[in-house]
């Protein structure tokens, strides 16, 4: 092990480790530091000392019980839509959404109590804060809130703890939601919004049998307006509107147009509990509850294999097409799962293709690996075993970011299963090619022999799983498309960035140690696959992917005696999501290759 001559980088890099740590430091601002230090030595090439090993040691404990920044492990608590603050034990507001800071600014560290009068108290510390913002921040504070925040704060000792309750408001006619969270001992207050009623008329018809005249009929009631009114905005009679409007009574179960109003009410201020309100699922979908980590959970299923459940997602061709049915077998990427865009899986379906993919050892619903076997084997084994479920016998493998290392160990495995192989958006060995110039402290620290040390390894593993957890993916996402036009666009996408989002939970559900499995089984320079693969093998690459250099692809594809190499021009790591037709292409391309 190298050591560095001039102490000043080692120190720097020991201060951030531990600045970071804090709070003082942003995980991104924390990794430039990181990289700075990596640079010093005379090849650019990572250099560590005893010391510095230490130091990730440490910190590597440390991250498994210390979030990014003293208010980050809070963020997972308040993204979306939805109006939510979050109340420590001592009553301080330690989080609030975006929605909150537009109506009452940044009251991150109030302290709110109740005077002797019961009114609510709220102390800024040396923060200027107007009369207006107090006000409002108390209208919506009421002692009410404030009392059953203290009822789930006192329940210590007294058997079966409650962690939810409501407190009906006076002027908004809705009710207020709060959600003790035991692990970070904080209740979250949720307060209803006018602007979650845009999904009310879906909930009425779906749930209340109401139809589209009578959903209409109740909005308009709701907006305060007579029958007669109604009656000419609808250009229907009087009578007509009687007629709905007993209908409607009859469907809600009340018996007045109060009532019934506040029916509506109640289903606004439901919708804003869940931080918005989202599409609607089947309620004949088996187990949706049981795949919390989903974007979709009626296309995740399960299964068991040696007493081990594997989670897995399937998409079946269309009902039309049979014997023709092409079967995909997808290896997801580190921090991506195996789950498609609504286009995408359509255009596989009308395509004749289905597509399953399990997800890796400790991700998502799969159980970790067992103690006598490594991530590399356990994976593969699980696909074998989803194929053997679906009757799928020989496929077309898709590897995607880093699932290429499985894919590849896969079709070598089993290559009577396999007729071709689609990598997508790669992860290749950095010692592919010494010549090519690392981008980011990852790839710097992959560059010396695999990761570089194993204290830096589970370091790296640990902070990023804390980071992206608790409140980190979004800034995570922005910053992998900042160098892509077309990956910026794609995550702007409602659907692509839910993925993505869901990518993550599915990752770092489990917490750290399937990462650090699925990361320590690509340390190594497992380049000399390249070569062994005797089949045909299509290579698409981002020409801007910021992960691996596309040159690094490009090379990779040379390695392989049967392969096509596609760089596609004006996107980087999104390709998957953002370029269905690419994919489509090439599983077409290949399906036709391998039935001639």
């Amino acid at each position: 092990m190298n050591t560095v001559r001039d102490p000043a980088p080692l120190t720097q890099a020991i201060e951030a480790i531990y600045s970071y740590f804090k709070g003082d430091q942003e995980f991104t601002e924390f990794m430039k530091d990181l990289e700075d230090f990596l640079a010093v030595g005379e090849t650019g090439q990572p250099v560590f000392t005893g010391e510095i090993g230490r130091h990730f040691h440490i910190a590597a404990e440390l991250a498994q019980v210390m979030s990014p920044a003293p208010e980050a492990k809070y963020r997972a608590l308040v993204e979306g839509p939805a109006l939510k603050v979050v109340i420590d034990r001592a009553f301080r507001i330690v989080a609030q959404s975006q929605e909150a800071r537009k109506i009452f600014g940044y009251i991150d560290g109030f302290a709110v109590t109740l005077d002797r009068h019961n009114k609510t108290v709220i102390s800024t510390g040396t923060t200027t804060y107007s009369p207006a913002q107090i006000e409002r921040l108390q209208s919506s504070l009421t002692s009410a809130v404030l009392a059953n925040v203290a009822a789930l704060f006192s329940q210590e000792g007294q058997g079966e703890l409650i962690n939810r309750s409501f407190v009906r408001t006076e002027h908004e006619n809705g009710f207020v939601s709060l959600l003790r969270d035991d692990l970070l001992d904080v209740v979250v207050v949720t307060f209803p919004v006018a602007s979650q009623n845009r999904a009310i008329p879906a909930i009425l018809s779906e749930s209340l049998g109401l139809s589209p005249s009578e959903v209409e009929v109740l909005e308009l009631m709701a907006k305060g307006r007579s029958n007669v009114e109604i009656s000419r905005e609808r250009f229907r009679s009087v009578d007509t509107v009687k007629s709905q409007t007993q209908a409607i009574f009859r469907k809600l179960g009340v018996t007045s147009r109060l009532e019934a109003v506040q029916v509506v009410n109640d289903l606004v201020s439901l919708a804003a509990l869940s931080g918005g309100p989202g599409e609607l699922i089947a309620a004949n979908v088996p187990e949706a509850h049981g795949f919390p980590f989903a974007h979709d959970p009626s296309v995740w299923r399960r299964t068991e294999r040696g007493g081990r459940r594997i989670s897995y997602v399937h998409y079946p061709a269309a009902a039309s097409i049979t014997a023709s049915r092409r079967t995909v077998l997808m290896f997801h990427g580190l921090l991506q799962s195996p789950e498609l865009t609504l286009g995408l899986r359509q255009d596989l379906a009308r395509s004749g293709f289905e597509l399953i993919g399990a997800s890796k050892p400790g991700y998502g619903g799969t159980d970790k690996q067992p103690p006598d076997t490594s991530v590399m084997q356990t994976s593969i084994e699980d696909a074998r075993a989803v194929c053997d479920l679906s009757g799928a016998d020989r496929v077309i493998v898709l590897g995607h970011l880093f699932g290429a290392h499985a894919a590849m160990e896969f079709c070598l495995t089993y290559p009577e299963r396999v007729s071709g192989l689609v990598l997508c958006s790669a992860y290749f060995p950095l010692q592919l090619a010494d010549h090519l110039v690392p981008v980011g402290v990852l790839q710097k620290l992959a560059m010396s022999s695999g990761i570089a040390s194993a204290a830096a390894h589970q370091f790296i593993a640990l902070t990023a799983v804390a980071y992206l957890r608790y409140g980190g993916s979004h800034r995570y996402l922005s910053a992998l498309a900042e160098h892509s036009a077309a990956d910026s666009e794609a995550i702007r996408d409602k659907e692509i960035y839910g993925i993505l989002r869901a990518g993550i939970r599915h990752v770092t559900g489990g917490g750290a140690s399937a990462f650090l499995s699925d990361t320590s089984s690509s340390n190594s320079d497992w380049s000399g696959l390249l070569s062994r693969l005797d089949l045909p093998v299509t290579v698409l690459h981002g020409e801007s992917d910021p992960a691996v250099n596309p040159r690094l692809a490009r090379l990779a594809a040379t390695r392989i005696a049967n392969s096509r190499h596609q760089e596609v021009q004006g996107i980087g790591q999104h390709l998957l999501h953002a370029a269905p037709d690419k994919i489509i292409a090439a599983l077409s391309e290949m399906a036709a290759a391998t039935a001639s």
